[in-house]
């Protein structure tokens, strides 16, 4: 075990103690975990006015208790930090069995980001002689270990350079000092791009006018997209704004079929009757123009793709029987309505390039159309950035296991593409995607995800 280590379980100089630094159990109190404490990180919490304490993990069940006490004695707003490999074996260890729960289950609870190294959490050691490794434990307790942080809500992101904790470490924190809820990517040009647009407003509109809460939508622009994201804070109890979004979805979709119940659902929600009556009215008009701006735009691009489509094929001469089967092809690309939220914000599986759809190549076309056709639909619907083959192979991935984290990890793709929107945003959405990529790899034993890893360090142009 590393000297570290060694001090904290023989009772040397304790190395969380920081002389002169007094807590105030009034204020809110961001925690450090393990040697996270670079020199950026702590002059980015003293530059904001926030508090801090450092504890170890490297250390005895009664130092995992005092950190719980932790949550107690303080308003803990965030956790930040650094897990080596030796310390998983602890999460491991059945003396830690019944501090563990409790711990992971706080961090968990509250905004947090656990850095790992990278080749830890791909299971292989290829430097035996990093710090973060010894005393190295066996692949499968540390495959357990991690599975059973990110059960509880720990939020893990790898790592290979001391100067990536640091970036990252800071924009984190700095987005909680926002109070950064939820961020989403659209691209420009992208079907219904203006219709998400709208909607995310409204959703704005819906969380402070009937949920009571202080939220608000701001949005960065790119040359490719648009970044939206909402600063404020989520109801009690909550980390996030999934579960309001759900609901304001399934009001908004019930407008469009039974609106008599969403006036219910929404009457339910407010004490001020002509405040309510009000917004049941704009809402309800909302949604109606929306599905039918829904369905204008998916009309319009099925016009345009097969307008550019005659124009661009006219001099391979195709029959009458392969306009027909081009046609099929064209308007089976176009998502099909199925209510306002899950069409105008499925983000980048509404275009699937058709070298990557096999089903679709059962229609009888002449293979020169089909780069064209695979071209001129992907922009169409994508938008108008060019997307390497990778990108949809990504989009397709997350679809399939990306599961709630899905519209988190799409923007991550969309963000790593758009060479507009800020280095330390790129930089955290390869983070991302690099840690989904070795989960899917363990999980389906597809080696083959090596090949997207490296389609997203060239486009940081690692």
């Amino acid at each position: 075990m590393s000297n570290t280590s060694d001090e904290q379980f023989t009772g040397s100089p304790d190395p969380e103690n920081e002389l002169g630094y007094r807590l105030d159990p009034a204020k809110p109190l961001v925690l450090l975990l393990g040697w996270v404490d670079h020199e950026g990180i702590l002059s980015s919490l003293k530059a904001s006015g926030q508090q801090y304490k450092k504890k170890l993990l490297d250390s005895l069940p009664k130092n995992w208790e005092s950190i719980i006490d932790l949550f107690t004695e303080f308003k803990v707003t965030a956790v930040v930090g650094k897990i080596p490999a030796h310390v998983l074996s602890l999460v491991m260890d059945e003396r830690y069995i019944d501090v563990r729960e409790r711990l992971f289950a706080a961090i968990g609870a509250i905004p947090n980001q656990i850095f790992m190294f990278e080749d830890i959490i791909e299971g292989e050691q290829k430097d035996k002689f990093r710090e973060e490794y010894a005393p190295y434990p066996s692949r499968e307790v540390m495959g357990a270990a991690v599975v059973y942080l990110q059960e509880h809500g720990v939020q893990i992101l790898p790592y290979t350079t001391r100067a990536e904790v640091t970036v990252l470490a800071e924009a984190f924190l700095d987005d909680i000092n926002r109070n950064l809820i939820f961020r989403m990517y659209v691209p420009s040009g992208r079907l219904w791009a203006a219709e998400a647009d709208r909607f995310l407003q409204l959703f704005q509109d819906y969380l402070t006018r009937v949920e009571q809460l202080e939220v608000r939508l701001d949005q960065k622009r790119t040359e490719h997209g648009v970044v939206y994201e909402f600063h404020g804070h989520p109801p009690a109890g909550q980390n996030s704004l999934e579960a309001d979004f759900q609901e304001f979805s399934r009001i908004m979709a019930l407008f469009e079929v039974d609106s008599d119940t969403a006036a219910k659902l929404l009457a339910e929600k407010g004490k001020n009757v002509q405040e309510i009556a009000r917004l049941i009215s704009k809402y309800s008009k909302e949604a109606k123009r929306l599905q039918l701006d829904i369905k204008h735009e998916a009309e319009a691009k099925s016009v345009s793709i097969r307008h550019r489509l005659e124009s661009e094929l006219l001099d391979l001469d195709p029959t009458p029987q392969e306009w027909e089967r081009i046609q099929a092809l064209v308007n089976g690309a176009i998502p099909r309505q199925g209510g306002i939220a899950s069409d105008i914000l499925v983000l980048g599986s509404v275009a699937v390039p058709l070298a990557t759809a096999p089903v679709q190549i059962t229609y009888n076309v002449r293979p020169q159309f089909i780069g064209t056709v695979n071209g001129v639909i992907a922009e169409e619907i994508n938008g108008n950035q060019h997307f390497e083959p990778e990108h949809h192979q990504l989009i397709e991935l997350i679809a399939r296991h990306g599961v709630d984290k899905s519209k988190e990890l799409e923007t991550a793709v969309y963000e790593i593409a758009d060479r507009g929107v800020e280095k330390v945003g790129r930089l955290r959405a390869k983070q991302k995607l690099i840690a989904f990529l070795v989960e899917c790899g363990k999980k389906t034993g597809d080696v083959a995800f090596g090949v997207l890893q490296t389609y997203i360090e060239k486009q940081l142009g690692l």
